[in-house]
This record gives structure tokens, C-alpha cells and sequence, in this order.
């Protein structure tokens, strides 16, 4: 194993939702507990909320002594978020944990006042209209980006130095999932630069992985990044043990992937994300406004790459390419 940075240096530089009521953002009454709410698509999700929970009590927040900390997680179905938003905003909680792009999607389209803390989302909250400005979103919504959008050109280079001759290279992501539209337009611009051509692949369910991968092989893909989301990463291990029969390479978005077996991954850490969530909720806790809050980029990304998988398929790696990676898994 081993470990190196690959990129350093990136700084921080609506619509209501029909049935719900806007949240109002006031000071906590006095003799009030105030409420932290974590909210999760949920499912075999990669890190579990004990990560924010246990960075919230190093804090000094701690649920029942002087917080109230409500977990809601939807069990892997997106369609749950609905009723959970509604209970949160409801309480009304203080201020939200998103764990995740999509969730914070139905956040903001819930609510224009309860802050919102996104813990490390694939998408750009810029570009989507969450936020004026990384440097000042100025609006309720603040926190850390995985900036996905910007390492796809490197996660599609790894892919080929994986193999050279790889042409037709399929983007994978959630039907229904609107918000990682400008993942996709990033990767097939990076596709595109590599000189491949790019198609895309639809999953909803489980049922749907092995179908959907079958399909694209036969149309000549030889290659698969999964843009994450919380529907993906609870297929993660279908997905990856897809690719591997069907000798296609992969490459994810999120480091766990990697142990699911997908061959490659490039990423930020996603336990060091959700501990920054936290220390963005004390802030927020203790008086700040999260419009006055900069989002923050990860200043690290980790390229690992799974031999294991690599000698399934078949597949020789080259030194070179051994060379670079920050960790292998054997």
C-alpha cells in the first residue's frame, strides 16, 4: 500500500416542493434543545452516520445533553426522502446534514431557510443554484463537494492507462436522478479528450444492473464509470461484480468502490468529509449563517487500484500505472 497526493490546492474558493411548508429560520427558543438534523438516502450506504454523530460529541454536541440529533435515513428508496424532509422541517430542525448530492437536491427544493449542510456531494452547488459563489453561497445551503465534475478527466485517464486500447468508454448513473446531468456532460467531455466515445447506462434497481451492463457490452463498451450517488452506491457490488464476468473495466467516484471491486477509483476521503460537515454545523450552531459559510473542495484525491480484480479479468497492469497509485488492494 501506498499513499501520495495526486492533487493538492483546491480552495473553497426555487422552487418549493408541493406539500411542504417553508421552514422559518429563527434563534432557538429558550429551554429548546436545538436539533440537528442527518438525513440519508440510506441502504448499504459507504460510511455510516456514527462519523458525523461521533465528530458532532467531539464537538461538545452531544444528543440528549445539550442537542437533539434526528437521524433519518429512507432505506436505500428515494422516494422516501419526501415524508422525512417533511418530519425534519417540521421538529423544526436547526439546521440539516445532507448526506449526499440527491438529498440535497430535495433539500433545497424543500426549503430556502433551514440552513443546509451538504456532506460531500458529486455535484457543483454553484452550477445547480444552491449557492451564489463557493467563497459565499449566501443562501441556506453551504458545506463540501467531492468536485466530481472536475476529477472525471482524471478518473477516464486512469481507465485508459489501465488499457490503451480502450475506445468506448459508458457512464453509469440513476434514472431519475436529474442533478448529475453536468457529471454527465464532464465525462463525455473528458471521453471526449481521451479520444472515446461515450454512451451512458440507466440503473434503478438492483434487478436492472446485470440487463443494463449487458446491453452496453453488446453495443461495444469496454469500459464503465459509475457517477456516485446513493442509488449507485448501494449497487456498488453488483455493478463491480458485472464488469468483472464481462471483463469491462471500472472506475468509481468514491473510494469504497474499490472494495466493492471496481478496478479503479479517484477520490476524496469521505470520512474526512463527513468530520468537516460537522465542525460546519457547530458553526452554524453557535450563530453563523451558512450563506456566510465558503463550500469547501477536497484538498487531497486517492487513486486506488484492486489487483484482485485486475487478475480476474485478466488484466495486466502496467508499472507505470502501479506506480501512481496511493493505494492497492491486493
Amino acid at each position: 500500500m501506498r499513499r501520495r497526493d495526486v492533487i493538492a490546492g483546491f480552495s473553497a474558493s426555487a422552487t418549493v416542493w408541493p406539500g411542504f411548508t417553508l421552514a422559518q429560520s429563527s434563534p432557538t427558543p429558550i429551554g429548546r434543545l436545538p436539533i440537528v438534523g442527518v438525513l440519508a438516502v440510506g441502504g448499504s450506504e459507504m460510511v455510516s452516520n456514527s462519523v458525523i454523530l461521533s465528530a458532532l460529541a467531539a464537538l461538545g454536541w452531544v444528543d440528549g445533553r445539550n442537542t437533539r440529533i434526528a437521524v433519518r435515513e429512507g432505506d436505500g428508496r428515494v422516494e422516501s426522502l419526501t415524508p422525512l424532509i417533511h418530519e425534519l422541517l417540521n421538529m423544526p430542525a436547526d439546521v440539516i446534514v445532507a448526506r449526499g448530492g440527491l438529498v440535497a437536491g430535495k433539500l433545497v427544493e424543500a426549503t430556502r431557510t433551514t440552513p443546509i449542510v451538504v456532506s460531500a456531494t458529486s455535484l457543483d452547488p454553484v452550477r445547480l443554484g444552491w449557492a451564489e459563489s463557493y467563497a459565499k453561497p449566501a443562501r441556506n445551503v453551504t458545506g463540501l463537494t467531492l468536485a466530481n465534475d472536475e476529477a472525471i478527466s482524471k478518473q477516464v485517464q486512469l481507465l485508459k492507462y489501465a488499457n490503451p486500447r480502450l475506445r468506448h468508454l459508458a457512464l453509469l448513473k440513476t434514472r431519475g436522478n436529474p442533478w448529475a446531468d453536468d457529471l454527465v456532460t464532464a465525462g463525455k467531455a473528458a471521453a471526449s479528450e481521451m479520444g472515446l466515445r461515450a454512451s451512458f447506462g440507466l440503473i434503478a434497481a438492483a434487478s436492472e444492473v446485470e440487463p443494463e451492463i449487458d446491453r452496453l457490452r453488446n453495443e461495444g463498451v469496454e469500459g464503465l464509470l459509475a457517477l456516485a450517488d446513493p442509488v449507485i452506491d448501494n449497487f456498488r457490488r453488483d455493478i463491480a461484480e458485472a464488469a468483472i464476468k464481462r471483463r469491462l473495466l471500472s472506475a468509481g467516484q468514491i473510494s469504497v468502490y474499490a472494495r466493492a471491486g471496481f478496478l479503479i477509483t479517484y477520490a476524496a476521503d469521505f470520512n474526512t468529509m463527513h468530520r468537516r460537515a460537522a465542525v460546519y454545523v457547530d458553526r452554524i450552531l453557535k450563530g453563523e449563517r451558512p450563506g456566510d459559510l465558503p463550500i469547501e473542495r477536497p484538498s487531497k484525491f486517492v487513486f486506488t487500484l484492486n489487483l484482485d480484480t485486475a487478475r480476474r479479468m485478466d488484466l495486466v497492469i502496467s508499472p507505470t500505472l502501479l506506480s501512481l497509485a496511493d493505494e492497492v488492494i491486493e
